[in-house]
């Protein structure tokens, strides 16, 4: 049973906690309402939480600011202009195209043998229109992760494996393999940094002729990014 003498104030913190680093233009009575929108939506969730007793506040803190950041996160973006993945140094498609690159052609190194070091890239990771910088920074991005998404990476872009043969190989099914995947790479795209909110709101809506050197897609098909990608590996 919900016990809203509990939720009322937790919410209330919740709030008051999640829109204190957003703009100040945002509604909290807004964001409150939406929590409440989230705890009706996952009574279950809440109930057990609230059942566990002893330590139960910072479990139910963490659900409801994390779903008043999601909240203000979408309305902040709406406000600005911008799309949440914009956010991210890296697209998550152009992060996949790369993988199948680096994991491809495993000598795509040797080409920057003759640079002083090993390239690392800046904030524009296709500088000089060379993209050898983007896969140093993925392949390192990927030997950072979990082992258990290290290793779906590597059955996925490495030996070509579908989520269904990954599926049987680890007992688990394609979907649920297919979103683990999907989280891998989100991780990855999370180590490879993300801009602050604070310059999207001042002007970057990630849609210009820049993007692609931000290391994003656009508006360009698979086949074109793809183009880009071996067309730099091969000189």
């Amino acid at each position: 049973m919900m016990n809203y003498e509990l939720l009322t104030p937790a919410v209330d913190r919740a709030a008051g906690i999640a829109t204190s680093n957003f703009p100040a233009h945002h509604d909290i009575s807004d964001v409150k309402q939406e929590i409440w929108v989230w705890i009706m939506s996952n009574k279950p969730t809440v109930t057990r939480v609230l059942s566990e007793g002893e330590g139960y506040e910072a479990k139910l803190m963490g659900l409801l600011i994390r779903a008043a950041n999601t909240y203000l996160k979408t309305e902040d973006a709406q406000v600005y202009g911008y799309a949440e993945e914009d956010r991210f140094d890296y697209s998550v498609d152009m992060i996949k195209k790369i993988l199948e690159v680096v994991f491809r052609y495993e000598d795509w190194q040797s080409f920057a043998l003759s640079q002083d070091t090993q390239p690392k890239a800046k904030s524009d990771p296709s500088l000089g229109g060379n993209n050898l910088a983007s896969y140093a920074d993925v392949k390192s991005a990927v030997e950072k992760l979990p082992e258990d998404y290290y290793n779906l990476v590597v059955w996925r872009y490495k030996y070509s494996l579908t989520f269904t043969q990954i599926g049987a190989e680890t007992g688990t099914t394609g979907r649920s393999v297919r979103d683990r995947h999907n989280r891998a790479v989100k991780a990855i795209q999370a180590l490879l940094g993300q801009q602050p909110l604070s310059e999207l709101r001042n002007g970057y809506d990630g849609r210009t002729a820049d993007a692609v050197t931000r290391g994003r897609v656009g508006g360009m098909t698979s086949s074109n990014a793809q183009y880009i990608i071996e067309r730099d590996y091969e000189g």
